[in-house]
């Protein structure tokens, strides 16, 4: 069996990490309101992570799982880790940064900031090396060495399923699977990454189970209400989410600076026909969407697509947009992808004076 072929199958494939839910609450979309002020869309969330890095773990550790998000685009890189318990107890959470520390407070989670260094090339190849180190908020010495074991390509880029309990879409730009040498040490004990069998086609390609993937974005579907406050320039949630917002004809973006992400989307009057989220400065193919038909409005349905880059569907549903006390709700229904079908998400959002 050609090596590209293996690799291509293999890389199709990929499993998602469970457990990602506080990976993606981050920016949201908007929409015009009454007023000056704007309104996002209730519920729907995007992050971007540059990288994300992860190893299942043998039984030689009280964890399934290591998770490393990555966002190395400013000054001082961000690395988000998630030690995924195997009994399903709560995820222990560890970050060097204090923006990302409050991101995930304000979600809810048990999260700890502590020095980290990781280090690895900027531009992965089949053969390259990562390490992380840190101290757990007990001490306890963390080291995991991370080897790619396939180029990084287009041919492991899709959607992962996340078997999480609220619809949830992550999509990945490129991926690559771990190589042998991929380990992970937690104080004295050291649990190594097992071939993966399944993929495997010995001696011309043997896979260990892990995987790297590259230009991460996430799109969730949360339930709940949300109360904003702002004006025409910016909007601040009672969780603390400041948004800016910049209006260009019928064009207007929302950027979370914290996070480095913007919604772009197009309006007529009180109706978005089309959200476009990525990183800031990003461009056009190097982002997802969220295009709805007939163009949504409050007190009516739509169909909506995700919408990958330029033209790849990866998701559909539909919408029901309704007047709320002092706001508005959504209710999202997916009927795509399979791993989605069925599930929904309801939620409310107030404009505060």
């Amino acid at each position: 069996m050609p090596i590209h072929r293996i690799r291509f199958a293999l890389l199709l494939v990929l499993p998602l990490v469970q457990g990602l839910l506080p990976r993606a609450v981050g920016a949201q979309t908007a929409r015009p309101a009454a007023g000056a002020a704007t309104m996002p869309l209730a519920g729907v969330y995007y992050r971007y992570w540059p990288k994300q890095l992860v190893q299942w773990v043998g039984p030689e550790l009280p964890y399934s799982m290591i998770v490393l998000d990555v966002d190395d685009r400013g000054k001082q890189p961000i690395y988000d880790v998630q030690l995924i318990p195997r009994t399903g107890n709560q995820i222990a959470r560890y970050t060097n940064s204090a923006d990302e520390l409050a991101i995930d407070q304000r979600a809810g989670f048990t999260v700890y900031q502590v020095a980290m260094q990781f280090d690895g090339p900027a531009d992965p190849a089949n053969g390259a090396q990562y390490m992380l180190r840190f101290n757990t908020e007990v001490g306890t010495p963390v080291v995991w060495q991370f080897v790619l074991g396939s180029d990084v390509s287009e041919q492991g880029s899709g959607v992962s399923p996340t078997g999480a309990a609220i619809p949830i879409l992550m999509y990945r730009e490129q991926g690559a699977v771990a190589g042998a040498g991929t380990a992970l040490q937690v104080g004295g004990v050291t649990s190594a990454a097992d071939v993966w069998k399944e993929m495997a086609q010995p001696p011309y390609f043997i896979p260990y189970r892990g995987a790297l993937s590259t230009g991460v974005h996430i799109l969730t579907f949360a339930p709940g209400a949300v109360a904003w406050k702002g004006d025409a320039q910016s909007l601040t949630s009672a969780a603390g989410t400041v948004l800016s917002v910049a209006k260009d004809g019928d064009n207007v973006v929302m950027t979370n600076k914290a996070l480095g992400v913007t919604a772009s989307y197009s309006v007529a009057g009180s109706a978005i026909s089309r959200v476009t989220f990525g990183p800031a400065g990003g461009k056009h193919d190097h982002s997802v969407s969220l295009q709805f038909s007939p163009a949504l409005a409050p007190g009516a349905q739509s169909s909506f697509d995700v919408i990958v880059g330029k033209k790849s569907k990866v998701a559909a549903g539909t919408v029901v947009a309704a007047n709320a006390d002092a706001g508005l709700s959504e209710t999202w229904s997916f009927t795509a992808p399979d791993s989605l079908h069925g599930a929904k998400a309801e939620a409310t959002e107030t404009m505060q004076p």
